[in-house]
């Protein structure tokens, strides 16, 4: 039944797509297209948008790795895994490799604990709630810099208009979680 809901969503989407594409000389679709089109000189600051996002995502990365890893055991690597497949089949196999390096850390804060961190300034002594924060901060500019460049890049109507609902989503989705936490 999960899957089947999934295909009617998929199918849904496409055909409201097709219908957008077929109706864009339409005075709704075509203002929103002038809109975008003369809005094509805020690409440059999309891209900015985009790779200070991607910077800070990759500075939580490195900032963990330096801060709070355990390296991990190195030598052989091997075994079978088994296990249910995201497509609803089953996959058996074997890995086998050597492991020469390497380090990891794993961590997990809530939203509500970050906000309380900002309040109180200990985010900046914490070096766990510090990466939340550049995570938090960062995937939403990424998010909404590439996405919202993407659609002042392209010329077709459906895709501007799903870039920017994705955007759009992103933003509200960020908003209620930071106002309920």
């Amino acid at each position: 039944m999960k899957q089947m809901l999934g295909w009617l969503w998929m199918a849904g989407a496409i055909a409201a797509l097709i219908v957008v594409q077929t109706f864009r000389h339409a005075e709704p679709l075509s203002s929103f297209d002038r809109i975008l089109n003369g809005a094509a000189g805020l690409i440059p600051l999309g891209i900015a948008a985009a790779i200070i996002g991607a910077a800070l995502l990759l500075g939580a990365l490195v900032h963990g790795m330096v801060f709070d890893s355990q390296p991990m055991e190195t030598g052989d690597v091997s075994g079978p895994y088994s296990g249910p497949t995201p497509g609803g089949g089953w996959r058996i196999g074997f890995f086998k490799g050597k492991r020469l390096w390497g380090r990891e850390f794993y961590e997990e804060s809530g939203i509500s604990e970050l906000k309380r961190a900002w309040l109180t300034g200990e985010w900046l002594r914490d070096h766990r709630l510090m990466r939340t924060t550049m995570v938090l901060v960062g995937l939403p500019i990424l998010v909404i810099g590439a996405f919202g460049t993407i659609a002042l890049a392209t010329d077709v109507t459906a895709v501007r208009l799903l870039l920017l609902l994705t955007v759009a989503y992103v933003a509200v989705n960020m908003g209620f979680a930071l106002i309920r936490a």
